[in-house]
């Protein structure tokens, strides 16, 4: 190993070290309130060092962000694309609820970065950065939706619509989990109970519902 491999290999251990210490704060509920001064106090470096890393504390708020959605990716890619289409959601659905539900700062961190306003101010290439990842992670859902549509599973309607719902269930469901609403639940029972109710939406959703105080329903 050369001089530079290890001087290299140095920075990018201390860049982890300093978003580690940056995500063990951002545990508090006042975590937007937390400062590059904390940060650095937290990983024992100067606030120079941390400049040097990342040029601001949105972009370490990026990082994070990243970082979590490049796990999510490679959880993904564990589910079998030749599973049948049921199948295959389901266990989509698993691996972003037990990541989701793995670290609250992270999922934090994660749906701050995703408001239009944050990215907006972001430098291009990160923000290039989180785009491809994003892209990456929603791939393997939308093509399976696509199949499913080809299938006669789902309806024909843009992807867009499909995933709103789903996702809007999905969203809802782990901010009432982390809030303490459901008080103790047994979260794969409540996934269960989310993923049945998310693909009824899914297969049937270009179906009337029928009034039934409708004089026409019997």
């Amino acid at each position: 190993m050369t001089v530079q491999d290890r001087k290299t290999r140095e920075f990018e251990r201390r860049g982890q070290e300093i978003l580690d210490a940056a995500l063990a704060l951002f545990q508090s509920d006042a975590w937007e309130a937390v400062t590059v001064d904390q940060i650095a106090q937290r990983a024992e470096v100067a606030k120079g060092t941390i400049y040097k890393h990342f040029a601001s504390k949105d972009e370490i708020y990026a990082r994070l962000a990243i970082a979590f959605q490049r796990e999510t990716l490679a959880s993904l890619r564990t589910v079998n694309p030749a599973l049948p289409i049921q199948q295959r959601f389901r266990h989509y659905m698993r691996c972003a609820w037990e990541l989701h539900l793995s670290s609250q700062a992270m999922h934090r961190v994660f749906l701050y970065c995703s408001r239009a306003e944050f990215r907006a101010g972001l430098p291009p290439q990160v923000l290039a950065e989180m785009q491809n990842v994003d892209h990456a992670v929603a791939m393997p859902l939308e093509s399976m939706l696509a199949q499913g549509i080809e299938q006669g599973l789902f309806p024909r309607k843009p992807l867009a619509v499909l995933l709103f719902g789903a996702r809007s269930a999905f969203w809802g469901a782990i901010q009432m989990v982390w809030s303490g609403y459901l008080g103790k639940v047994d979260r794969d029972v409540y996934l269960e109970q989310l993923t049945n109710f998310v693909l009824a939406g899914l297969v049937y959703q270009d179906r009337p519902i029928p009034d039934r105080n409708s004089p026409d329903v019997a």
